[in-house]
């Protein structure tokens, strides 16, 4: 089976999970980071991301949850014992929102623009 191919047929469901997601987030003024595969597809890579994984400060995680309560199918737990993360669905797209690492060092951001979040 390839999973590539299968993920290909279903980017339009990712992109439109996407583009809710970060809406939400946005109107909200919530801060966050997209990641894994799904950073690596909006980057201009040829991948094709299964879910959606996001990366936000751990107040902003418990305030996201709230704002997403009807996707979710998971409460807010821990992993890898010390940071807070749930897990969702939204247009049979499977996302994660976790909170980021303070201690990673922020060496560089950039602001994409992509496709589905220009205005036509």
């Amino acid at each position: 089976m390839n999973y590539q191919e299968i993920n290909k047929r279903n980017i339009f469901k990712w992109e439109d999970t996407l583009k809710y997601l970060i809406t939400i987030l946005n109107s909200n003024s919530i801060p966050y980071y997209l990641s894994a595969s799904g950073l690596d597809y909006v980057l201009g890579k040829e991948i094709y991301p299964y879910d959606i994984d996001l990366f936000m400060s751990s107040e902003d995680v418990k305030k996201t949850f709230e704002l997403l309560k009807e996707h979710t199918i998971s409460d807010i737990h821990k992993w890898e014992n010390k940071y807070i993360e749930f897990q969702g669905i939204y247009n049979d797209i499977p996302f994660e929102v976790c909170e980021w690492e303070e201690q990673i060092e922020v060496k560089e951001i950039i602001y994409k623009d992509f496709k589905i979040m220009i205005p036509a």
